[in-house]
């Protein structure tokens, strides 16, 4: 398994990268299968949140390597960096349950990282675990209303309450 604390900055910057952006693919395919507005919105929002993330990992990648280019790989290990994988069969609870422990598996990485940099670097990847939480958090209420809600994905919100 690949660690936090013995693999080199650079190629953990790397497997970051490919976790923003496999993230940012699956709450934008997420956004085009829900046919809940609130949903949809809320998946929008997340995709362009990780799609940030990974600037934010290029500027400080670039920052701390100038003039190279960062390696990133076609999958981090699962083990290190979860990602969600959506089959057919695959309901929404499963799935927001898969990008819950996803979220929460990139806020300890990003805490595991800053703990390795000097304090400027340090207060980007402390905010970048913030803002991972935040998502956990978000995905926990859909994850609830599901639960509550057998349709909440399929419908608007005032079709299932009422």
């Amino acid at each position: 398994m690949t660690s936090i604390a013995r693999e080199p900055l650079d190629k953990l910057l790397g497997y970051a990268m490919r976790a923003e952006i496999d993230s940012d693919g699956v709450y934008t395919e997420l956004a085009k299968k829900v046919k809940n507005p609130l949903l949809v919105e809320k998946f929008k929002l997340l995709a362009f949140e990780e799609r940030k993330h990974k600037g934010v990992l290029e500027n400080l990648f670039e920052a701390m390597y100038p003039g190279d280019t960062p390696e990133v790989p076609a999958r981090v290990d699962p083990k290190l960096l979860p990602t969600v994988t959506i089959r057919p069969s695959t309901d929404l609870l499963d799935i927001l349950r898969q990008a819950m422990q996803a979220e929460a598996s990139s806020q300890a990485f990003y805490v595991g990282l800053a703990k390795r940099v000097e304090l400027a670097k340090k207060k980007i990847l402390i905010y970048l675990s913030k803002v991972e939480r935040g998502h956990y958090l978000m995905l926990r209420s859909e994850y609830s209303m599901v639960q509550q809600f057998a349709d909440y994905g399929e419908k608007d919100i005032d079709k299932i309450v009422t």
